[in-house]
């Protein structure tokens, strides 16, 4: 647990999957990012779906909500898709469902927007019944309509059961969405993701999303063949690590399969990486 202001944050590690290394790691090579995350006999490199969770002021805020149960067994064989563990990490916070007051989407892809359906006989049902709901106007549209590279991404039953769901807020640009809570808006990765920052002006923690996802995407070059344009993916990352690192902010990763958050420096050679792991 990590106190900011009048929040308090969790990592929750809700659930274990995998993707294939290539699409994680783009044009490096394989012989590189395999010391960092190995792979298995058919190139899958195994991740984690991290929510944080944010407490304080009455309210318990989720950033993502993992991948879910709603998922075929051809899927879940394809994904290495663990047991969904949300409930069981809230309830070890002395939480349900039910508790839950905020969520706040970083992007609508299938692994980010999961996890906040389960599925029933009228089909999928909201997990979370008495939160309001967080996205950019400009992502929920491009799941909405999405192009052919993200198609695969946005799941179509996720977006539709998120069109069906009350309490949803559009917005538009970067927000104050709370005070010491902001959200401020990446288009790299897919248009409209937005990263948040929590703030009490001494401490500082930013929820890398996927322009970031694990502490082995720090190395500028290293995006991942998801990205929808990669070079705005350095530009953003390169301006976002220069500013974390210059205030001496936390950044917490929602995929890396060892470590959830870490401190920054600057290497001989002038790169941002990593001076030490912080578990929250």
């Amino acid at each position: 647990m990590m106190q900011i202001g009048d929040y308090r944050l969790y990592s929750l590690d809700v659930q274990d999957f995998a993707l294939d290394g290539g699409a994680m790691f783009g044009v490096v090579p394989k012989v590189m990012w395999e010391k960092l995350n190995p792979s298995d006999a058919f190139n899958r490199v195994m991740l984690k779906a991290r929510v944080l969770l944010i407490s304080g002021k009455g309210r318990h805020i989720l950033v993502d909500t993992g991948m879910g149960t709603a998922w075929s067994e051809k899927l879940r064989s394809i994904y290495l898709l663990s047991d969904f563990r949300l409930d069981s990490e809230l309830q070890a916070h002395g939480l349900v469902p039910e508790d839950i007051t905020d969520i706040i989407y970083t992007h609508l892809h299938f692994d980010h927007v999961g996890g906040s359906f389960k599925p029933s006989d009228e089909g999928l049902t909201p997990h979370f019944p008495s939160a309001r709901h967080y996205v950019q106007k400009e992502n929920y549209l491009s799941a909405t309509k999405p192009n052919q590279k993200e198609k695969v991404s946005y799941s179509l039953p996720f977006i539709e059961a998120f069109g069906r769901l009350s309490g949803v807020e559009l917005i538009d640009g970067p927000k104050e969405l709370f005070s010491g809570i902001e959200v401020f808006v990446s288009n790299g990765h897919t248009r409209g993701q937005q990263l948040v920052r929590i703030s009490d002006g001494e401490r500082t923690l930013v929820h890398g999303s996927d322009l970031v996802p694990s502490s082995a995407h720090l190395p500028l070059p290293w995006v991942m063949g998801f990205d929808i344009e990669p070079l705005t993916v350095i530009q953003e990352k390169t301006a976002l690590l220069n500013r974390m690192h210059e205030g001496g902010e936390l950044l917490y990763f929602g995929h890396d399969p060892f470590h959830d958050t870490a401190l920054l420096k600057r290497d001989e050679k002038g790169a941002i990486v990593v001076d030490r792991f912080i578990t929250l």
